[in-house]
């Protein structure tokens, strides 16, 4: 059976994910906390619910034209219990001119990461996010040989209730600092979420 993809902040239907599809987000929209006092959590998301304990990997391919800077697109695994929300965010986003691989994992705040797309890439890239041998969470960019290439470990997802709920899924984001007006249109395609 196929799973079902609910939404949230998605001003369209949810697409048919087993193939190519498109996620459109408007300005203004991120996953993002920072200290003193900023909570973004508005951006367009489509996810299936599992729970911690559940999750094995989750990878997707992504490619946009990207051109404003905080353009974003690809993975994102929310884990939220009844005191906090925790997430992790991977797939491509546009700063200093170009785009970039990007990963940003939330425990208390956000922390954010940078490097530069496979040699082979312009604009897109295949990312995966996978619970290892131990337990830990690993965020890896997937060359089109199949290698991966590591980004981040996020050791406190282990911590977590395995009980704990987890939406699995794909976002966009377009925060827009200078002031855009107009949508980010995302294409993603070959979606897997494998559960154990």
């Amino acid at each position: 059976m196929a799973p079902t993809y609910q939404s949230v902040y998605l001003n369209q239907a949810v697409p048919d994910t087993s193939g190519s599809f498109q996620i459109v987000s408007p300005p203004g929209t991120d996953i993002w906390d920072k200290p003193p006092s900023t909570h973004s959590f508005n951006a367009p998301i489509i996810y299936q619910t599992i729970t911690v304990g559940a999750f094995k990997s989750a990878r997707v391919s992504v490619s946009s034209d990207w051109k404003d800077q905080y353009d974003q697109g690809g993975l994102v695994l929310i884990a939220k219990s009844a005191d906090t929300t925790r997430w992790v965010k991977t797939g491509v986003e546009f700063e200093y001119g170009v785009p970039n691989i990007s990963t940003v994992a939330k425990d208390q705040w956000s922390d954010w990461s940078l490097r530069p797309l496979l040699a082979e890439s312009i604009n897109d890239a295949t990312v995966e996010i996978e619970i290892v041998e131990d337990g830990s969470l690993w965020v890896w960019l997937i060359g089109s040989d199949g290698k991966k290439a590591a980004l981040r470990e996020v050791t406190w997802w282990k911590a977590l209730d395995p009980s704990t709920q987890v939406w699995v899924g794909v976002y966009v984001a377009k925060p827009a600092p200078q002031g855009q007006k107009h949508d980010l249109t995302v294409d993603f395609k070959d979606l897997s979420v494998v559960t154990r």
